[in-house]
């Protein structure tokens, strides 16, 4: 019955012209199904296909190569090479496939064929590999040629993963910018040739945020754990207080003869940490219990930030926790001499906080808020008394009676204005867009320092297993003061002030 059968599907092949194929997308494309499956998946779910492709290559090309280990097409080879027996002659189970199916098969060669026959042994048999090629199904087979950036340096790889698991094991919370600190300073110090490396977009490789996120997860199987938290709420009339809020400000500045911009300040409060104070971290998938060392530990400064409507960046006030001058950064710290250049003040609070106070708010009109208007009204020609505008939030400080009050009778020329509860998101300058790009300086400079401290350890001939960074309070301090000046000048840009104005 099986050979009357193979007659009779012989007959019927050959009164099919070729260019009648069943196959209307290619015999290749039909070959490896999942190629179709992962492009629909693609259309189907975008925001999970990586970077934007562009329109123009958004096509899905059909395949070139069949895939002949495929269940439909390899079931006929294996009938073929019975038909043939003892031997396994390429050409023969070519021949007699064709003779099955001339439609499907013609373009099989012996060749092909000649290379899946393994001859070292007693009788050939198929390879091992196109047997299990053939056994996966319809999963394509072939060589990946893309192989990964640091796949000829294992031994590399293996010192980052040491020390990041070390790390971990300690309790250290290991966000992205400290774990692309410790990576690049590895490779800086093992393969300093990797970062000349063109990728296929044409750049050259710097290990990027989301390469690093990628090596974490292929690597150490890690995913990083966010907490939550409830989302500040706008009012429910914010339209209707923020258009109070512009009356009010046209109001004074018409009043008041406030005509140049430099005289309209806006100042807000941020607070900067010393080290990554997050919750969350990179840790192995599904694990139970996450523990970080220091977690309840908030190290950080104040930095008191002020904008005109001109575009000046003000000097800022940096507030440390402390009662004494000892509290403050060495005179010997990296930049020092630059930030006393700007302008920049270092006060200690004076209390258990890094928060400022009123004594504090007080210093920061004196010496900073009040001189820069008196140079601004000597230089656009205005008299001493030229009444300013200064927009402050509703801290509880600023809203005082003491701090009005004080401010009404040493400087009478100053007016006030409020922003809105719950609206500094939308309606104070600083919080809407001074306080992004100053913190991501600040996380630059902090992963400067992270990859310069451990490239200064692996050279002084530290075990990558036994690396600690240092995060002592007085070494940390000291390097706040080159974050505050690198995030002056990344700031203090006319064009990038004026946005937000």
């Amino acid at each position: 019955m099986l050979i009357i059968f193979q007659k009779r599907v012989q007959d019927v092949l050959r009164d099919v012209p070729l260019s009648s194929t069943p196959f209307p997308h290619g015999l290749a494309e039909a070959s490896r199904p999942l190629r179709a499956i992962r492009y629909q998946d693609k259309q189907d779910n975008p925001s999970n296909c990586g970077p934007k492709r562009k329109p123009e290559n958004d096509v899905h090309t059909p395949a070139i190569r069949v895939n002949w280990q495929q269940p439909f097409l390899w079931s006929q080879i294996l009938l073929a090479e019975r038909n043939v027996g003892y031997g396994m002659s390429p050409v023969e189970i070519c021949r007699e496939v064709k003779n099955l199916n001339p439609v499907a098969f013609a373009s099989l060669t012996p060749q092909v064929v000649g290379r899946w026959i393994d001859r070292s042994g007693v009788k050939p048999v198929w390879h091992e590999k196109v047997l299990q090629r053939a056994a996966d199904g319809n999963r394509p087979g072939g060589q990946d040629t893309r192989l990964p950036l640091l796949a000829k340096h294992p031994d590399v790889v293996q010192q980052i993963v040491d020390q990041l698991k070390k790390l971990r094991l300690a309790g250290i919370p290991l966000d992205t910018a400290r774990c692309r600190g410790i990576i690049i300073a590895h490779l800086h110090h093992n393969i300093p040739e990797i970062f000349d490396t063109v990728l296929r977009n044409g750049t050259t490789f710097r290990g990027s945020e989301t390469w690093v996120k990628n090596f974490i997860a292929t690597h150490l199987n890690w995913s990083y754990r966010r907490s939550t938290q409830a989302a500040q709420k706008l009012p429910t009339n914010v339209d209707e207080v923020c258009h109070e809020l512009f009356l009010r400000l046209a109001i004074i500045m018409r009043d008041k003869g406030i005509n140049h911009p430099s005289f309209f300040v806006n100042i807000d409060q941020t607070n900067i940490h010393f080290q990554s104070a997050s919750s969350s971290t990179f840790d192995a998938k599904g694990s139970k219990q996450i523990a970080i060392v220091g977690k309840e530990e908030k190290r950080a400064y104040t930095l008191v930030v002020g904008v005109s409507a001109s575009g000046d960046l003000l000097p800022f006030q940096a507030i440390y926790q402390g009662k004494t001058n000892r509290s403050l950064p060495r005179t010997v710290a990296p930049s020092y001499n630059e930030a006393v250049a700007i302008g920049i003040k270092l006060e200690f609070s004076g209390t258990d906080t890094y928060w400022s106070t009123f004594d504090l708010m007080c210093a920061y009109v004196t010496t900073i808020l009040v001189p820069y208007w008196i140079r601004q009204k000597e230089q656009v020609g205005a008299p001493s008394d030229q009444d300013c505008l200064l927009l402050l939030d509703v801290w509880s400080v600023h809203r005082s009676v003491a701090f009005r009050t004080w401010l009404d009778k040493s400087y009478p020329w100053i007016n006030y204005c409020f922003v809105p509860g719950g609206c500094t998101g939308v309606a104070q300058p600083c919080d809407v867009g001074i306080q992004r790009p100053l913190k991501h300086a600040v996380r630059q400079c902090q992963h400067a320092d992270v990859v310069d401290e451990t490239l200064a350890l692996l050279e002084a001939g530290t075990s990558p297993a036994d690396l600690r960074l240092d995060t002592t309070i007085g070494t940390v301090r000291d390097r706040s003061v080159r974050w505050m000046v690198k995030a002056y000048d990344a700031i203090n840009k006319p064009s990038v002030v004026k946005k937000v104005n």
